[in-house]
């Protein structure tokens, strides 16, 4: 399994705004190799706060081609929100992973 993180900081006052963005956006549950999407928000940090969305793929290939498929274009089109204040992007090969049926 491989997994995306992206901590997206952002203006404080905007965690709606922001889970608001990803509810309406929607496509990649549709794409080869995808497992799960989640959108987590952080305790506010000094003067922002964090979102970091975590999505799980079958592989580094099933992440890599929804990065160029229609859904991540249509998905990720037009200008970012003001108050998105940068992300950073990190990838992992999830060893050990366990899940409670």
């Amino acid at each position: 399994m491989y997994a995306v993180t992206n901590r997206i900081r952002i203006e404080n006052g905007h965690g709606d705004d922001m889970e608001e963005v990803f509810r309406k956006r929607g496509g990649v549950q549709n794409e080869p190799g995808f497992k799960s999407f989640e959108l987590w928000r952080l305790d506010k940090e000094d003067d922002h706060e964090v979102c970091m969305v975590v999505t799980h793929w079958e592989s580094e290939d099933d992440f890599k081609n929804w990065t160029r498929s229609d859904s991540f274009k249509e998905s990720h089109a037009g200008p970012h929100p003001t108050y998105i204040l940068g992300g950073e992007l990190a990838t992992y090969d999830v060893k050990i992973s366990i899940v409670k049926d």
